[in-house]
């Protein structure tokens, strides 16, 4: 009875203990339950977000790929549907995510033909974005499902047929294809062999034959191809053949066995480098054009681009090849229509895929959409957009007919190339149109073909009022056109204004003039020409040389400078001093010899001696002192100083400074007025206090006091406004006499959603900056560095909204090409800021010989006391005597080094009388 009580109890406590586990358990899935639709709701919040980005720049391929793989994780089948096909029509998508697509598909499938016919063209459409053997095969192996519908055979064998032609040549993976399309083959002949003990038929026969023949022809076309293990598919021939293989086959086999000697290396190059593997492609792509075979050429090509998609130089050498070789539309527009979807901003290949259009005879919607389409893109300079408008307009002049009515298309031509003109003009200015080429053959339009000469000069003057004024090649252009379709007194008037306004090159012109009236003119016309010519050459020639002069001094001063003129100046007066030495040298010596002069007249000499001495440096260098009560002659008399203007001082009233701000770095040019049409927008201004000096010029900082203390956050936003193009710079009003800076205004530390861009042509605005990077995501501020004086520095900031846009802006624009620069862009994260030395806790001394940091200046080491050795006083010793100089106290000493205490005492100096400092003058 004991054993079983206690058998129940154990019973019973284990109930207990599985009852808290269940009861564990199911708290733990409420949790899990909890947090799984906590992580739902912001996962469908983040599916908003990325839906809205997507909406505002569609362009942005991180975010497609983003939200696909969220709706995925999510089963939001339909979403994800709409979502792939929103990316597919924008981008060409990577075989990965084409597989990933069709195998969700086919999840979803039914057996009904409808759904199936679905996923027959999602691959169909997959198969033209890129080259890939994997997608091919699952392609091919899908195909073989449908082999039980009517037709199914025939069109399987059409996939692996196109399979076959895409990508059969692929040195490396092509055999997978060969293999699969022959054990389908090997299979249905499988079928077609009648069974043990029967008799076949002799359809079944002739059945069986034509198979087997389909199965040895996939073999021998299999080994005329160059690919690897080209060996192992012999063998397995011969095994299948059961006998030796036909002279032709083998024959091909050698010859396929050779190139594939050839192509080896280029194989192992790939194998071993890593992607883009660019070079290597390049290498491969030269070695097939030598060989000449297009489809070997053309599928090197397709793997070179499906590795280096974004590369615009591969798509144009390809595409470059098929207008040339192949000319086959079928195969060069679906070549050009990928290009385009891979790199938009190539304004070479749009212009390339235009003419191709025109040459394959589109139709003129399909041409127009597609240029409408590039211009849309987003190029970055004013140039590409000048490629595709001259390539339309060069379209639609060819489709003039001008012997027939031709007034409806001659007006869509005007209306398009001044629909050009406006909207380069308005996006980029004259630059827009640089050198005038469109306008030029506008004009060229309308006088050759139009005779309409008035406005064709219209259109030229329009060109020359826009900056070309001076330009040589403009005029001749002119000229020219004015010759071949206008009249003399035209081109006479043109020639004349051409004279007096060129200035690059103005011989051209003056030639140009002179042979014109010499084989148009009178004799009378030549000589004004000559005339005229000569007067503007003399005259551009004398310009020539005064600028030639100014520059010459000007390069003179700043190589000289300012030091150069100092040391000028210094050998001028060193130069006066050694005459002075020499004429009272010779006046000393006369007096010397002449010992007939009595005692009062020589002390008169000796002082005048001594006087002279005193104007004149000493042999070492040094001026000796005049003696003691010597005036000699008086200075001239100073210049009375003239009395400046009277200009009021600017007073602060350190009371107003909570509603006051303080502008500096402004031009010595502006005024109270210009400054107050700048800060008037910020609320009511109370009192502008320009600081000016004695003389009533501005000193570049002035005092902005408002009526209210809420406008002065208003002023800071204008700091580095710019004002007559220099940018000033607005702070608070803040009293910093103890040295303290204020704070800095921007950020030192990382700020992702920044970027720094630098190596800008000094000429790009902030405007062209920001319509370059509004194109990558939603912008926020946009800051161009300059200097003090309002120059670029080529330094710029862009700001986005968000740190993804920032990110993907700095992959796609870090080595973009502005102009003739290549810039650098870079996730803001400025180097930390220099502490003040006022501020260091401790000094750290330099290990180098240069100026040392120190708060305070005492006496260097280095410096010298400017007195003549000749007269300095020797300071007394402890014994009342003088102390010896340092060269003598050096000379007494020991030569061993030892201590100098038992050398004698240098004697002391006496003084030096007259004859004693004219011995010495003398050297005596």
């Amino acid at each position: 009875m004991a054993e079983d009580f206690e058998k129940t109890a154990d019973d019973l406590q284990n109930m207990d203990e599985r009852d808290e586990e269940m009861e564990s358990v199911d708290d733990d899935s409420q949790e899990n339950e909890s947090g799984s639709s906590d992580d739902d709701e912001l996962e469908l919040e983040l599916v908003g977000q990325l839906k809205q980005k997507i909406k505002e720049s569609p362009y942005q391929y991180d975010n497609h790929t983003e939200l696909i793989k969220l709706l995925k994780k999510l089963g939001e089948l339909e979403e994800l549907r709409n979502a792939r096909e929103n990316m597919s029509k924008l981008f060409p998508l990577t075989p990965e995510l084409w597989l990933d697509w069709i195998k969700d598909e086919m999840k979803c499938i039914s057996s009904e033909a409808e759904d199936r016919e679905k996923i027959h063209k999602l691959f169909n459409t997959a198969v033209q974005d890129y080259q890939s053997v994997p997608l091919w095969l699952e392609f091919a192996q899908f195909s073989i499902g449908e082999m039980s519908s009517k037709d199914g055979m025939r069109k399987t064998r059409e996939t692996f047929e196109r399979a076959i032609t895409a990508v059969g040549l692929h040195v490396s993976q092509g055999s997978t294809i060969w293999e699969a399309y022959r054990e389908l083959e090997n299979a249905v002949l499988a079928t077609l062999m009648p069974m043990p003990g029967s008799v076949a038929t002799e359809e079944q026969e002739e059945a069986f034959s034509a198979q087997n023949q389909r199965v040895s022809l996939l073999f021998k076309r299999q080994l005329a191809i160059p690919l690897l293990d080209m060996g192992e598919t012999l063998s397995e021939y011969k095994e299948w053949l059961c006998d030796e293989i036909d002279a032709a086959t083998q024959a091909s086999y050698n010859t396929a066995v050779k190139t594939l000697e050839k192509l080896k290396p280029f194989e192992t190059a790939l194998l071993t480098a890593t992607a883009p593997r660019w070079e290597e492609y390049q290498s491969y792509i030269e070695h097939e054009i030598k060989e000449g075979d297009p489809s070997r050429i053309q599928c090197i090509y397709e793997r070179a681009i499906t590795e280096n998609c974004l590369s615009p130089e591969i798509w144009l050498q390809y595409t470059k090849y098929l207008d040339s070789k192949l000319k086959i539309k079928s195969v060069i527009l679906p070549v050009y229509e990928r290009a385009v979807r891979n790199c938009t901003w190539s304004s070479q290949i749009w212009h390339g895929y235009v003419l191709a259009l025109e040459r394959h005879k589109e139709t003129p919607d399909k041409i127009k959409s597609t240029v409408e389409k590039a211009l849309s893109s987003g190029f970055t300079q004013a140039s590409e957009y000048c490629t595709i408008w001259t390539c339309y307009c060069d379209y639609l002049r060819r489709q003039i007919n001008w012997d027939t009515d031709h007034e409806q298309q001659l007006e869509l031509f005007r209306e398009t190339i001044e629909k050009a003109l406006d909207n380069l003009y308005e996006y980029f200015g004259n630059s827009g149109d640089e050198n005038g080429a469109l306008k030029q053959y506008w004009a060229l339009i309308e006088a050759k073909f139009c005779k309409n000469l008035s406005k064709a000069r219209e259109i030229w003057n329009k060109i020359m009022t826009e900056g070309h004024g001076n330009e040589a090649a403009s005029w001749l252009e002119y000229y020219k056109l004015e010759r071949a379709y206008g009249d003399n007194m035209h081109c006479r008037k043109l020639l004349q204004k051409a004279v007096n306004s060129v200035t690059d090159w103005p011989e051209s012109i003056t030639q140009a003039y002179i042979n014109f009236e010499r084989e148009e003119g009178t004799l009378e016309d030549y000589d004004i020409a000559v005339s005229r010519c000569e007067a503007q050459l003399d005259r551009i020639t004398d310009r020539k040389v005064k600028a030639a002069e100014k520059e010459e001094l000007m390069g003179q001063q700043k190589k000289h400078g300012k030091g150069e003129k100092k040391n000028n100046k210094k050998f001028e007066k060193a130069k006066n001093k050694d005459n002075l030495k020499k004429t009272d040298t010779q006046f000393v010596n006369k007096n010397s010899k002449n010992n007939k002069t009595s005692p009062i007249k020589r002390k008169f000499e000796d002082n005048t001696e001594t006087v002279s001495q005193q104007s004149s440096p000493a042999s070492d260098g040094f001026r000796i002192p005049p003696p003691p009560g010597y005036k000699g002659e008086p200075p001239p008399p100073k210049k009375a100083k003239t009395e400046p203007p009277h200009v009021e001082q600017v007073i602060h009233d350190a009371s107003k400074d909570n509603r006051t701000v303080f502008v500096s770095n402004l031009s010595f040019n502006v005024n109270e007025d210009s400054i107050k049409d700048i800060f008037c927008k910020c609320g009511e201004i109370s009192e502008i206090r320009l600081v000016k000096n004695i003389r009533g010029k501005s000193k570049g900082y002035a005092y902005v006091e408002f009526v209210d203390e809420l406008c002065v956050p208003k002023a800071l936003i204008l700091d580095r406004h710019p004002i007559n193009g220099r940018p000033m710079y607005v702070s608070k009003c803040e009293d910093r006499g103890g040295g303290e800076k204020a704070d800095f205004r921007y950020a030192t530390s990382v700020e992702k959603n920044k970027l720094f861009i630098k190596d800008l042509p000094l000429t790009c605005t902030k405007q062209a900056l920001a319509t370059i990077f509004n194109q990558h995501g939603k912008l926020k501020d946009v800051r161009m560095i300059t200097y003090r004086s309002g120059k670029p520095k080529g330094l710029a900031y862009v700001e986005y909204e968000s740190e993804a846009d920032a990110s993907l802006a700095v992959m796609k624009t870090d080595g973009l090409q502005i102009g003739e620069n290549t810039i650098s862009v870079a996730i803001s994260n400025p180097p930390e800021r220099r502490t003040p030395i006022t501020k260091r806790n401790e000094f750290i001394p330099s290990l180098g010989g240069g100026k040392k940091e120190s708060e305070t200046r005492g006496k260097a080491r280095t410096q010298i006391a400017l007195l003549p050795r000749s007269v300095r006083k020797a300071p007394p010793t402890a014994k009342g005597r003088p102390a010896t100089s340092s060269a003598s106290a050096t000379s007494s000493a020991p030569s061993n080094g030892a201590g100098g205490g038992d050398a004698e005492p240098a004697a002391p100096i006496s003084a030096m009388s007259n004859a004693d400092f004219r011995n010495m003058l003398l050297k005596k």
